[in-house]
């Protein structure tokens, strides 16, 4: 059995998948989060901050995400 998907379909297929080390910036994330869905405002408390220093000094704070919070993030949710 042939399925046939369009391009787009592989493209989401292969390129939009969830992983489990990405970082994401952490303020973006808090600020989605805040204005989402009420179960999901439990996870602002356990996401982890990572400091991250570019070479000009600035300092950036990143986090890692579940896949629930990464399944909202993309707009599956």
């Amino acid at each position: 059995m042939k399925i046939i998907i369009s391009e787009s379909q592989y493209k989401n297929l292969v390129l939009e998948y969830y992983d489990s080390e990405k970082l994401y910036l952490r303020d973006y994330v808090v600020d989605r989060l805040r204005k989402g869905p009420k179960e999901l405002k439990k996870y602002i408390k356990t996401l982890p901050s990572l400091e991250y220093t570019n070479d000009q000094g600035d300092i950036k704070v990143f986090t890692k995400v579940p896949e629930v919070v990464y399944v909202f993030l993309s707009g599956n949710y």
